[in-house]
């Protein structure tokens, strides 16, 4: 920044000086220099937040409190800058790259864009999936769902007398015993697009649309239209669709993305 500074000085004492050769004692003429605001890649997002390109880069949004926290600005940010820079000097080229940080009160927002989808789940240690739709597998998932909800209830409703007779130690059950004792049935997954349409897994074209998995809680931004369903996990809110990592997640957007 500072750099800068001195540059846009030199150039303005530059810019005055030719103005006075050219005009010698004539008339002074008005310059107006344009000012360059530096790129807002934050804007008045409040949440963890990743938006997907047509490239297929992500820009990630954190957000974090550090009310508990002691820290300087310009350390944190010094430390992120470093763990960039070493994650792309392993990898032998330049896939992250550090956008801006922000502070607002003890929340401090920062934004970070990667390559694609697996440098950011790498950087993060997350694990958000991107892929080609796949109905058998969004039916899968909600089979999974539905069996660990009524393991659940089986734990609830069979008292230990029940399991004593049936030949079961309820204080040494492993979770794999009871889950055995539940009946898998299959599942169609069902989804609900923006307006509050719900149609099922199998009336989603594979050929056109991918799907993101996720069980983190957060939000996903893609351009207009480009998020079309989400399952029970996530709801459209504000141009985006929030996850709330209470089940795993799966939004259908487009391939065109």
């Amino acid at each position: 920044m500072v750099f800068k500074k001195h540059r846009s000085f030199a150039v303005l004492m530059l810019t005055l000086g030719l103005l006075l050769l050219v005009s010698g004692c004539g008339k002074k003429e008005e310059e107006t220099m344009e000012v360059i605001a530096e790129q807002d890649f934050i804007g008045t997002t409040n949440e963890n937040t990743i938006r997907l390109s047509q490239s297929g880069a992500v820009t990630e949004i954190a957000v974090e409190d550090y009310a508990e926290v002691n820290y300087k600005l310009d350390e944190l940010e010094k430390y992120i800058r470093e763990q960039v820079s070493s994650f792309n000097q392993e990898k032998g080229v330049d896939k992250v790259s550090f956008l801006q940080i922000r502070e607002e009160g003890t929340v401090i927002k920062t934004a970070i864009s990667f390559s694609d989808i697996e440098t950011y789940n790498e950087f993060n240690r997350m694990d958000v999936k991107l892929a080609v739709y796949n109905a058998a597998t969004a039916d899968q998932i909600a089979a999974e769902e539905e069996k660990q909800h009524a393991v659940e209830e089986e734990k609830k409703a069979v008292s230990e007398t029940e399991l004593a007779e049936a030949g079961y130690d309820a204080s040494n059950m492993q979770q794999e015993e009871i889950e055995s004792m539940v009946e898998e049935k299959a599942v169609k997954a069902s989804f609900t697009d923006p307006s509050g349409n719900t149609v099922g897994s199998d009336a989603i074209d594979a050929n056109e649309n991918l799907m993101i998995i996720t069980d983190e809680k957060l939000a996903v931004e893609a351009p207009d239209g480009t998020i079309r369903y989400a399952n029970k996990h996530a709801v459209f809110e504000n141009g985006a669709a929030h996850t709330d990592g209470e089940g795993t997640a799966i939004l259908v957007l487009f391939l065109g993305i």
